[in-house]
C-alpha cells in the first residue's frame, strides 16, 4: 500500500486532499465544541461559603476520622449544587489526597488548578496532628452542558458525512489534477526510452495544456533530428572505422618491419659486399656464405613473427595460451643472452623462484623477454648489473628486470610504450632501435591481461610486469 502511494501521483493527491479536508472539518468541530457556552446554574461564592466552615470542624476531630467529615461535605456540596463543584484536599507539599482515605494520594497537584475557576483556598489541621492541609472547590468539568451534549450527539453522523464528503471531493479533485499529468508523464517516459511516436492530448489551455503541446512538438522534432543523426553517424562511423583499421595495419606493419628487419638485412648486405670485393676476412667465402644463410633463416623467422604480431590487434584475434613454466622460460632466455651480457661486461643477478606457472603464449612471451633483456643489455654500460627477479604472491606473478647505471627523464616515461617513441631522438643504432620494441611488448602483455610499468630507481631503471 505504501509503495503504491509513493509511486502514483493520483493516490498521493487523493490521500493528501482527503487528509486536509478531514483535518479541517474536525478542527472546525473542535473549535465549535470549545466555544460552546457553559450553562452553570450556581455561583462559586455560594459553595465557597459552605466550604469556609469545614476547617473549623476538622480542627476538633482526629486525622483518622477526618474522612467522614470530608465525605459528608463533598456529598452535601454535590447535592446542594447538582454536582457542579468538586472538593479537593491537599497535603502541605501540594499533593492531592483521597477524600476517603487521607493516607492515599489521589494523583493530582495543587498547581494543576492554577488556571481553572476555583474557590478560595482554606488551611485545615486536625486535633491530633500539626500537619497543615489545604481545601478548595473547583468546577466539575465532567458535567456537560446541553450545548456540548447536543454537539457530541451529532458526532457519529457528522463523522460519516465528513468522511464520505471528503472521499468524493478528494476523488474528483485528484482525477482532475492528475489525469493530464499522467499523460505528460507517459509521453516523457516514451521520450526517455527514445520512442517519439507518442502524443499527449490534454485538452486544456492552462499551464498543463501548454506543457503537453510543448512536449508533443519536442517529440516530433527530436524524432526527425535523431533519425537524421543516426543515419549520418552510422555512415561516418563506418568510414572512420574502416580508415582507422587500414591506417593502423599499414603503420604497424611498416613500423614493425623497419624495426625488426633493418639489422639482419644490413648484416647480410655487409657480408655479401665484403665477399664480393674480397675484403679482409671475407675472402673466406664459404664461412661467410654459411653465416649469411643463417642470418637469412633468422630473417625469415622474423618476417613470420612480424606478420603474426601485425595480427595481434586484429578484431577477434586470441593468443594460444597454455600452462607454461615461466621460471624455465626465463632461465632459457638468460642462457641465450649470456654471451651478449659477457661481451657488454654486465653482471647478471637472478632471483627466480622455481616452478612458477602461468597461462600464456610461449612464443609471444619469449618475444617479450627477448625485448626486455635486449633493452637491459643495450642501455647498460660496462661494469653495471642486470637484476632479474621472479616470484609469486597469492594470485599475482611478479617479474622485474632492473639494469643499473642508467636513468630515464621522468617526463619521458609515460611515452615509452608509444609506437616510434624513443628517448634518444637521434635514432643512433648504438643507442637503440626504432622505438617499437616496448610497443610490441605492451601489445603482447595486454593480450595476456598483464600489467607493465617502467620506473627509475636509485641504481637505475626497473621494468615491472604483473601476470
Amino acid at each position: 500500500m505504501i509503495k503504491k502511494i509513493k509511486s502514483r501521483l493520483s493516490v498521493k493527491v487523493f490521500f493528501l486532499t482527503l487528509l486536509l479536508i478531514t483535518v479541517c472539518c474536525f478542527t472546525t468541530y473542535s473549535f465549535i465544541l470549545q466555544a460552546a457556552p457553559k450553562n452553570y446554574q450556581y455561583d462559586m461564592g455560594d459553595a465557597d461559603l459552605e466550604l469556609s466552615f469545614l476547617p473549623y470542624d476538622l480542627s476538633g476531630v482526629e486525622r483518622e476520622n477526618a474522612y467522614i467529615w470530608l465525605e459528608s461535605m463533598s456529598e452535601l456540596i454535590e447535592e446542594l449544587y447538582e454536582n457542579e463543584f468538586e472538593l479537593h484536599f491537599f497535603q502541605s507539599d501540594g499533593q492531592e489526597v483521597s477524600l476517603h482515605d487521607l493516607n492515599q494520594l489521589a494523583g493530582g497537584q495543587i498547581t494543576d488548578f492554577d488556571k481553572v475557576e476555583k474557590s478560595n483556598t482554606y488551611t485545615a489541621s486536625f486535633a491530633d496532628s500539626d500537619l497543615l492541609y489545604t481545601l478548595l472547590l473547583t468546577r466539575n468539568t465532567a458535567k456537560r452542558t446541553q450545548t456540548e451534549e447536543a454537539i457530541q450527539r451529532t458526532l457519529p453522523v457528522l463523522c460519516i458525512v465528513v468522511l464520505f464528503g471528503s472521499i468524493i471531493s478528494s476523488f474528483f479533485y485528484s482525477w482532475y489534477m492528475t489525469v493530464p499529468i499522467k499523460k505528460v508523464s507517459k509521453l516523457s517516459r516514451q521520450m526517455a526510452d527514445m520512442d517519439f511516436s507518442g502524443f499527449c492530448s490534454a485538452g486544456r489551455t492552462d499551464e498543463i495544456g501548454v506543457l503537453s503541446d510543448s512536449l508533443n512538438t519536442l517529440s516530433r522534432k527530436l524524432e526527425t533530428t535523431l533519425s537524421e543523426l543516426q543515419e549520418a553517424n552510422q555512415k561516418l562511423q563506418a568510414d572512420i572505422d574502416m580508415e582507422r583499421r587500414l591506417e593502423k595495419q599499414r603503420v604497424e606493419f611498416f613500423a614493425a618491419a623497419s624495426h625488426e628487419l633493418k639489422t639482419p638485412i644490413t648484416i647480410i648486405k655487409g657480408q655479401l659486399q665484403g665477399m664480393l670485393y674480397q675484403v679482409g676476412r671475407y675472402k673466406d667465402r664459404e664461412t661467410y656464405l654459411a653465416q649469411a644463410l643463417e642470418v637469412t633463416d633468422t630473417l625469415e623467422r622474423m618476417v613470420q613473427e612480424l606478420l603474426t604480431i601485425s595480427r595481434l590487434d586484429t578484431s577477434g584475434y586470441t593468443c594460444k595460451k597454455c600452462k607454461l613454466n615461466l621460471s624455465n622460460l626465463i632461465n632459457d632466455r638468460l642462457a641465450v643472452f649470456e654471451d651478449l651480457f659477457m661481451q657488454k661486461d654486465l653482471t647478471i643477478e637472478q632471483f627466480i623462484s622455481p616452478e612458477v606457472y602461468i597461462l600464456g603464449d610461449i612464443q609471444l612471451l619469449q618475444k617479450v623477454l627477448d625485448n626486455l633483456l635486449g633493452n637491459a643489455a643495450a642501455y647498460s654500460g660496462a661494469g653495471n648489473q642486470v637484476i632479474i627477479k621472479l616470484w609469486k604472491e597469492t594470485e599475482i606473478t611478479n617479474l622485474t628486470i632492473e639494469n643499473t647505471g642508467v636513468h630515464i627523464p621522468g617526463e619521458n616515461i609515460p611515452k615509452l610504450f608509444e609506437a616510434f617513441y624513443r628517448v634518444d631522438q637521434s635514432r643512433n643504432r648504438q643507442t637503440g632501435g626504432t622505438g617499437l620494441g616496448l610497443y610490441i611488448v605492451k601489445t603482447i602483455l595486454d593480450l595476456h591481461g598483464a600489467k607493465i610499468e617502467i620506473a627509475n630507481t636509485v641504481q637505475g631503471v626497473i621494468v615491472s610486469v604483473q601476470f
